[in-house]
């Protein structure tokens, strides 16, 4: 009785502990749909001495309520904080200030060890097309509204074909809705070149304006060779005999003048509708204006070249006003600067190149050729070195990922062999994926010779070009070394033995012995010429034989396809590719500029190294050749040319001499 009694004891608890159980969940959903915003205080319950159950009910009224009694009553909901207002972000200006000279393919850090010492750090030359690629990203930044090209550097240095290009960069720069203003204080043709492009141009009240017509430069040396004893014997192909002048002739011929006043005239036109086109000007007005040359502020705004004048040295002030109050001026973001020790440097420098990275992902190629083309197995900043540019070649060639290349060119060409090797590695190029080729400031005779594979050509209307011709040449030092009591002896059981002698011009006999092989390589480059540009070899001689040619003057003789940049190719490429999105690669990157393997060699293959049995080596030539260049650098002379064909006839010659595809002489276009 007693287990009955005790068995049904612990049933009643088990139900009222269900029923508490029940009772606290449905007052935990009551106050859970009670509005949180009015909570109700109540009391703390009193212990009881009797537990009473209440039915669910009577514990919660709300759930006793019928849907159609719970239906008119809406829930209150929490008062929200108004939200505050986003400002809408600020209209940027960006301020770019140009200085100094831009090339295709930024050059190697030059070392020097005393400025490093003192202070100072690695030169590094600046790159034209890195500076189109910070354009082209301006145009798609949402909340930049103006840009701002600081012109005030007297020194800005872009060549025609850089101009015309940056100039189509700005108009799509314009399209994308930014408003672009120029500062000018002294401007040169290539400053109204720049800021013709732009919306607004304001000059400084104290400058001026210097604009001249178009001119040519270039040296002949014949008087020169004369005084200090030096004999050139040249072998060349063609009709056109004007391209070897400068080493036969004291002064240009009238027949090699007036073929050179046409070439003038077309690049000049280039640099005149450029400003023409830009201030919404007549060329003739703008032709008018170069013969007066030099403009004082007030004449360059009432000609129209400017918008208007501000006070010397209000800049900021005067675009500010343009511009409006709220705008944000910003500049292009720095890399942060790194200290690095003269032993890290070091470190680096002896480490070598980086070996080459695979790419990610699907990128259009642009190879970029500067300098003379010279044979070899070793690269050197300046030069096209056929070794290493055909092995870059292959590497493109077998890179899945590159879907087509284009071929970037400012070459006045060089050794033919080199040229043929390079040429016969971009047409197995041609053969697996697209290849355009870009003309830049010039791509003759071997610069043109590498084009000739039956693909797109591009060329700048100012682009100096063509120059089809071949040439061989010897710089005999006979008559200078008995001046100064050096006579050399020659034993040889022929005369041809000592063809190369250095105290002998080349005999009849031998001059006619090697007319041979100059007229089977110029027949060559006719015929390869002929082939890729389908025009027929008689008609191209006419246009050959050492003719140079400017851009514009190209394309109408069908030399060239087209008029345009590299922004122009890449757009062919990669219609041809098939491809929408893709990454620009630029080849080859820029090496060292120094190389401490090279300072350490003592194996006799130097930098420079002309023979003579010692003579004059190393150090001697090196110091006449800097301070040659040092001197009519500043008037726009490279000498690539000249130090080519006098680093090879100073050479010890084993072999027979070198045939070159090269344009003779140097053209200094201002």
């Amino acid at each position: 009785m007693l287990n009955h009694f005790a068995r049904n004891l612990r049933y009643s608890l088990a139900a009222v502990g269900l029923l508490t159980i029940s009772c606290g969940l449905g007052s935990a959903k009551a106050q859970l749909e009670q509005p949180a915003a009015q909570p109700t205080a109540q009391p703390a319950a009193q212990p009881s001495s009797e537990t009473v159950v209440k039915p669910v009910e009577a514990q919660n009224p709300e759930a006793a309520k019928t849907p159609e009694e719970k239906a008119p009553e809406a829930k209150q909901e929490p008062a929200k904080k108004p939200a505050k207002e986003k400002l809408p972000p600020k209209k940027q200006l960006r301020a770019i200030a140009l200085s100094g000279s831009y090339d295709d393919l930024a050059q190697a850090a030059s070392f020097d060890p005393t400025s490093l010492l003192l202070g100072g750090g690695v030169g590094k030359s600046k790159s034209f097309y890195r500076l189109c690629d910070y354009i082209d990203e301006m145009a798609n930044e949402p909340n930049l509204s103006h840009v701002l090209f600081d012109l005030s550097d007297s020194n800005i240095g872009f060549n025609s074909a850089q101009l015309d290009e940056l100039a189509r960069r700005l108009e799509k720069l314009k399209a994308k809705g930014k408003k672009i203003i120029a500062w000018l204080e002294n401007a040169s043709n290539v400053h109204l070149s720049i800021a013709s492009s732009c919306d607004e141009i304001v000059m400084a009240d104290f400058g001026g304006v210097d604009m001249p017509s178009s001119a040519l430069e270039t040296m002949f040396y014949r008087d020169a060779m004369d005084l200090v004893g030096v004999k050139a014997s040249i072998v060349r192909a063609g009709d056109f005999k004007g391209a070897v002048e400068p080493y036969t002739n004291p002064v240009m011929s009238e027949h090699l003048k007036s073929h050179y006043l046409a070439m003038l005239e077309s690049i000049n036109g280039a640099q005149i509708s450029r400003i023409a086109k830009g201030r919404g000007l007549t060329n003739a007005a703008i032709r008018d204006l170069q013969k007066k040359r030099m403009l004082l502020p007030a004449e360059a705004l009432a000609a129209g070249l400017v918008t208007k004048l501000a006070p010397y040295g209000s800049m900021r002030t005067t675009v500010q006003e343009s511009a409006g109050k709220d705008i944000e001026w910003t500049t292009p973001k720095a890399k942060p600067k790194r200290d690095i020790s003269f032993f890290e440097l070091m470190s680096k420098a002896m480490a070598g190149p980086k070996e080459a990275q695979r790419v990610k992902e699907d990128s259009i190629a642009v190879l970029h050729l500067s300098g003379s083309i010279m044979d070899g197995k070793q690269a050197s900043p300046g030069e096209i070195i056929s070794g290493p540019t055909v092995k870059a070649i292959e590497e493109l060639t077998q890179e899945d990922r590159v879907k087509g290349v284009v071929v970037r060119i400012n070459s006045p060409g060089g050794s033919a062999t080199a040229s043929e090797a390079i040429r016969q590695a971009l047409d197995q190029l041609a053969k697996k994926k697209p290849v355009v080729f870009s003309m830049g400031e010039m791509a003759a005779s071997g610069g043109y010779w590498i084009t000739c594979i039956g693909q797109p050509i591009y060329a700048e209307r100012g682009t100096i070009t063509g120059s089809i011709g071949v040439f061989s040449l010897k710089l005999s030092l006979g008559t200078m070394l008995r001046r100064v009591g050096v006579h050399v002896e020659s034993v040889s059981l022929d005369e041809s033995a000592s063809s190369n002698a250095i105290d002998r011009a080349w005999s009849d006999a031998e001059i006619a012995n090697m007319q041979r092989f100059i007229d089977d390589v110029y027949q060559r480059f006719l015929s390869i010429a002929s082939k890729s540009r389908n025009i027929p070899v008689e008609k191209l001689q006419t246009l050959a034989g050492g003719r140079v040619w400017s851009g514009e003057q190209a394309k109408l003789h069908g030399l060239v396809d087209e008029l345009g940049g590299v922004d122009d190719c890449v757009a062919v490429v990669a219609k041809k590719s098939g491809i929408e999105k893709f990454k620009i690669l630029s080849k080859p990157e820029p090496a060292s500029g120094f190389d401490l393997f090279r300072m350490l060699d003592d194996s006799g293959d130097g930098d420079i190294d002309i023979g003579l049995d010692g003579a004059l080596k190393e150090g001697a030539f090196a110091e006449w050749e800097s301070k040659l260049i040092g001197l009519m650098g500043h008037r726009g002379f490279r000498f690539n040319t000249t130090l080519s064909l006098l680093r090879d006839a100073f050479q010890s010659k084993t072999g027979q001499p070198k045939i070159w595809a090269l344009m003779p002489q140097e053209l200094n276009v201002r």
